[in-house]
């Protein structure tokens, strides 16, 4: 098999990006907060905007800066834990980073809609925008990834082990999802079969976990967990490295004891 060439932290964020895009609940939850915003009307938009403007404004700035900030939060998210700095200081400083380009868009829309001069509001706004960029980004972050499963211990040999039809043996070691496939490693060889990860991640139950929207890993197979490119990896028994996704991140390290 050789090792898994990993993502880089880009990379992976925009794999990140296209997964929350397809959640509905994401979706409503971030609506929600931009309706809540836009009818209090924070930082003086309630006496300078009627309701329907108002709520339009809060809509696009929201939403705006979400998406706008979500690569450099990722990635800075990466760094900052990377040296050990927790995950509520992470998420902070991540967001606190994402707040600059966040802020020259910001300017660049005011500029655009009340004619102002863009870096005369990009100074004006920054303070206001990097605390809107830790709630919006806080605010995302748990309804991503608030629910991300737990490391929960299961069977050593799973009934649903035996009975994925891989000719290949049965001493998993990953699996892979490729379309409508999923790849089956095994410790002598590997096959593809027309199924779901989800499927066959459930019928595995405990023997192994989910590390990644792609890729499942048997436990008996972690070995260590390390950064490439400035994204986490978990690194295999035989040397393998397989991306970790932000959503599971808390169950890898559990499992392997950090």
């Amino acid at each position: 098999m050789g090792n898994v060439v990993n993502d880089s932290v880009f990379a992976l964020a925009r794999q990140e990006a296209a997964d929350l895009a397809r959640r509905p609940n994401f979706w409503a939850v971030m609506a929600v907060v931009s309706v809540v915003v836009g009818l209090t009307g924070p930082f003086g938009t309630f006496a300078e905007m009627r309701l329907g403007p108002r709520l339009a404004y809060w809509l696009v700035v929201c939403f705006g800066t979400f998406w706008i900030g979500f690569l450099p939060a990722s990635a800075g998210y990466a760094a900052f834990e990377r040296r050990g700095l927790g995950e509520l200081v992470s998420l902070v400083l991540s967001a606190l980073v994402a707040s600059l380009p966040v802020t020259l868009w910001l300017g660049a829309l005011h500029a655009m809609i009340f004619g102002a001069s863009i870096w005369d509001e990009a100074v004006r706004l920054f303070p206001y925008t990097a605390v809107l960029s830790v709630a919006v980004i806080a605010t995302g972050d748990h309804v991503a990834y608030g629910a991300a499963p737990g490391p929960a211990q299961g069977p050593d040999r799973p009934a649903g082990r035996d009975t994925l039809p891989t000719p290949v043996g049965r001493d998993l070691i990953l699996l892979q999802a490729q379309d409508h496939y999923v790849r089956v490693e095994t410790a002598t060889g590997q096959t593809l079969l027309r199924m779901r990860l989800r499927d066959a991640e459930e019928a595995l139950g405990g023997y192994g976990l989910r590390v990644h929207r792609s890729w499942w890993v048997a436990r008996e197979w972690l070995g260590g967990y390390a950064y490439r490119k400035g994204a986490p990896v978990v690194v295999l028994k035989n040397g393998a490295e397989v991306p970790v996704g932000r959503a599971y991140r808390k169950a890898v390290r559990a499992a392997l004891g950090r």
